[in-house]
């Protein structure tokens, strides 16, 4: 290796080090990544204890993780390089055998934490003068497993959920949705979320599961009320599409069923995005041209969220819940007469008080498993 090799080896690496640690400085921080729809790190300035405990550089790391230039088209740099080396995985995510499905890495929980979430649902049971239903949405990883590549260690195999079961109490019925999601519809290929079809499906077995509905044995090409589906959107790229980089994937459509308003029109909304009503309705359109399109469903998270339906059959369903069961809503709107969408992330108020002074007919606690594993307000049904 020649001498001006050697300088200009050297050059280079540092212009590229000295490059970016400039640019990561004099490049203002960025509070949200649309790509990867979540919140980046921030710098936070070191103190005496955070120095001695080491958790300023822990902090520093994921500061300059989030930060740094050029974030999004490193992932996809590196996404690719992953593939063309054979892997098949990439910041978290695996890449399926279709070469488009893309799966989230599931991460089970211990069998004690296990217990102690099972805890808090079963005291809302006990507390409870109403039914109580449990469910858990399975994760794609479990649907789809053969789509995973081989040997995928961190997968949903199916036994967080049956484990789940087996600790419901005798207040909590348990509704399994494991037969029922099978097919790669039933779920987004970008996205962690079920699709309209495998919320429609949920729908169907959970109506049953709560003895509103004949079993259905056979869903498939199944429509409610001779309805077909109507695509709103071509290119919705979800969060396991952000977060791995696969440029290569094809979007997701996305389809609704029920109309604006219900079959017959009388579906009224009030969405509690700030704790305050609001003139809400069950989909967004505006949504559709943003980032995060599955917002479309119901605008998106918020404390609290209640459908009205006088025309339905039932009475008043409160819904513990996550983002699947934004996508559900349209749904169990055409059952009950009130629908109360209950978020614990967003809202603080007491679950058995709010059944209390809502005439709440009964409760259906309703999570993705992986959320359910990882959800840290949980302990708020006890109260």
């Amino acid at each position: 290796m020649s001498k001006k090799y050697s300088v200009f080896i050297t050059v280079l690496f540092c212009l590229f080090i000295f490059g970016f640690g400039i640019a990561l400085v004099l490049s203002p921080s960025r509070d949200f990544s649309d790509q990867e729809n979540r919140f980046l790190a921030q710098f936070k300035a070191p103190t005496l204890d955070t120095l001695r405990s080491g958790k300023f550089m822990e902090d520093f790391e994921d500061y300059v993780t989030d930060q740094f230039p050029l974030r999004d088209q490193w992932i996809r740099l590196k996404a690719r390089s992953e593939r063309l080396l054979g892997k098949q995985e990439n910041n978290g995510v695996y890449f399926g055998a279709d070469g488009q499905t893309l799966f989230a890495q599931f991460t089970a929980p211990t069998d004690e934490e296990l217990s102690q979430r099972l805890g808090f649902v079963n005291s809302l049971g006990d507390n409870l003068n109403v039914p109580v239903y449990f469910s858990l949405v399975p994760d794609k990883s479990a649907v789809l497993a053969s789509l995973l590549p081989t040997n995928a260690p961190k997968r949903d195999d199916g036994s967080t959920i049956q484990r789940a079961a087996e600790l419901c109490g005798d207040k909590v019925a348990y509704i399994d949705l494991r037969g029922d999601l099978t097919s790669a519809g039933d779920f987004y290929r970008t996205d962690h979320h079920w699709t309209t079809q495998g919320a429609q499906r949920a729908w169907w077995k959970l109506m049953a599961g709560m003895g509103r509905v004949q079993p259905k044995e056979d869903m498939d090409g199944f429509s409610y009320q001779g309805l077909s589906y109507t695509e709103v959107s071509d290119s919705f790229y979800g969060t396991t599409y952000s977060s791995s980089g696969a440029a290569w994937v094809r979007p997701d459509t996305i389809h609704t069923v029920i109309p604006e308003g219900g079959t017959k029109g009388h579906v009224t909304v009030t969405g509690y995005p700030e704790g305050l009503p609001i003139e809400s309705s069950l989909y967004h359109p505006e949504k559709l041209e943003v980032k995060d399109k599955y917002a479309y469903f119901l605008g998106g998270n918020q404390p609290l969220c209640v459908i009205q339906n006088p025309d339905a059959p039932d009475g008043k369903l409160l819904v513990i819940r996550d983002s699947y069961s934004d996508s559900l809503a349209p749904f169990l709107a055409e059952q009950f007469q009130e629908v109360h969408l209950f978020d614990l992330r967003y809202n603080n108020m007491s679950v058995q008080q709010y059944v209390a002074d809502n005439g709440i007919d009964q409760v259906l606690v309703l999570y993705s498993v992986a959320n359910f594993s990882t959800d840290m307000n949980l302990f708020k049904l006890a109260h």
